[in-house]
């Protein structure tokens, strides 16, 4: 019996690394709200009433305002930006994908106005952050 060994051809080997890199790179192309939106499970916030809403929703929006300030104090120089990129910008995004989705199930129940829950299209833009 004659057994053959299957090679695999160096194109495939390539085109996956190809694909990595081009998977890799997309997400860098991202907004944060998209970002934040693959972070936080949809409906998370669905059983809540509005008054839990509301108050996970000031927890939220305090925790971002603080984790803005960390960041903007970080970045004054590259390695700044790089610990601000490691350590806060994670918890950044989502804390802002959980405030989107307490807009959303604010908006769903028909809540008040909740604070620091502003939809993606009303959020200053990111840039100042970094």
């Amino acid at each position: 019996m004659l057994t053959t060994k299957h090679r695999v051809p160096r194109f495939s080997a390539i085109a996956v690394a190809g694909a990595a890199l081009t998977a890799a790179l997309a997400g860098c192309a991202m907004s944060d709200d998209q970002l934040a939106r693959l972070v936080v499970a949809p409906d998370k916030y669905a059983l809540y009433n509005c008054a839990e809403i509301a108050r996970e929703a000031q927890a939220a929006a305090a925790r971002e305002q603080q984790l803005q300030q960390l960041m903007a104090k970080a970045n004054v120089d590259a390695s700044g930006r790089l610990v601000s990129a490691v350590a806060y910008r994670p918890d950044y995004l989502t804390v802002r994908g959980e405030l989107n989705e307490l807009h959303v199930a604010a908006a769903a129940k028909h809540c008040n106005v909740v604070p620091g829950a502003a939809g993606p299209a009303e959020r200053v833009s990111d840039s100042v952050v970094r």
